[in-house]
């Protein structure tokens, strides 16, 4: 009596590399020693969007009570927005 079995053939892993892949490390991601300039410039940059949208509020609600906009001033709370 005779059992089918496959032949067992000979498996040969090639390892290419690691499987284990290096943690990446960004550029972007602030050193310790860095956070106080991070931070200075990150408020600096909340100030100006501040005051940029406080301008175009400005803007719009001198619009809403009957006055216009000067000659340029749509350009100019655009581009302020824009940055």
């Amino acid at each position: 009596m005779t059992r089918g079995f496959a032949p067992i053939l000979p498996v040969e892993f090639h390892k290419m590399g690691s499987f284990r892949r290096p943690r990446p490390r960004f550029m972007s991601s602030p050193v310790l020693s860095d956070l106080p300039r991070f931070q200075a410039a990150r408020q600096a940059l909340q100030l100006s969007s501040s005051s940029a949208w406080n301008s175009v509020q400005t803007a719009v609600i001198n619009v809403f009570k009957g006055g216009g906009l000067q000659s340029n001033e749509l350009y100019a709370l655009n581009e302020n927005i824009r940055r």
